[in-house]
């Protein structure tokens, strides 16, 4: 059993792992880790509620990961493992800069290579959403990053006198009928059209591969038929996998 723990923008979710299976769960804000304090408390919370061999880390918020590391020491009595591209992946990152990768993005890269083959395409819909690719040959390339879903309503709030905070949702119509409709409208099928044309892209440079959503607003495109499958945990399902390579 692992904790695998993943650091996002927003928030940052603790799973107790056996193999692909999740028996535990903790999800906080990621401001909530911010303080030495705070992150102690949590990081004892989470070994109360669930022993474990080691602790692996995908973080994209750098401010934190001093802290974490810190607080998992202090209470489980090791060192977590953070993944960067020079972890025990399975797979060549063939891009520019590797170091520029986001663990997330290496970590859902690993996980679909080992549960789609290659090559694929990951969708994350998190903060910002991102495309992940994976060539024939099985290596992570690169992809696209744009705004997320939450960042646009978001700065069509704080950027604008009149728009409101708006609940994102999927909506059928096109023309929205109030400021609240017409925003998700908006939102919903500029997402919808956005991932259409990335993936039509992508597969022109890459060749056809099969399409995976992942993050917190993936289930929203369940029935958009642009995805072979949905896999809200796939960042968490590649972690464990990482972790089996590092301790095979």
């Amino acid at each position: 059993m692992i904790w695998a723990v993943l650091i996002g923008n927003s928030r940052a979710v603790a799973a107790a792992m056996e193999g692909t299976m999740i028996r535990r769960r903790r999800v906080v804000p990621t401001d909530s880790l911010r303080e030495t304090k705070q992150a102690l408390v949590w990081a004892k919370g989470i070994r109360k509620s669930q022993e474990a061999e080691g602790v692996i880390v995908a973080s994209v918020v750098p401010r934190v990961d001093p802290i974490l590391r810190m607080a998992i020491r202090q209470a489980f009595g090791f060192s977590p493992q953070f993944v960067t591209h020079k972890s025990e992946l399975g797979l060549q990152v063939k891009i520019k800069k590797p170091h520029q990768v986001g663990a997330d993005r290496l970590a859902n890269a690993v996980a679909a290579r080992k549960l789609y083959g290659s090559p694929a395409i990951v969708v994350d819909y998190g903060t910002g959403t991102t495309f992940d690719v994976l060539d024939k040959s099985g290596a992570y390339c690169g992809g696209a990053i744009l705004p997320g879903i939450g960042i646009s309503l978001r700065a069509l709030h704080d950027f604008t006198a009149k728009i409101p905070k708006v609940q994102f949702e999927k909506v059928s119509f096109a023309v929205g009928k109030t400021t609240e409709e017409a925003v998700r409208s908006g939102v919903y099928h500029g997402a919808l059209g956005t991932t259409r044309e990335l993936l039509l892209r992508i597969r022109a440079e890459v060749g056809a591969a099969p399409a995976v959503a992942t993050g917190g607003w993936c289930r929203v495109f369940e029935q958009s038929h642009l995805f072979k499958a949905i896999e809200p945990d796939l960042t968490l399902k590649g972690l464990s996998f990482i972790w089996q390579n590092d301790h095979a």
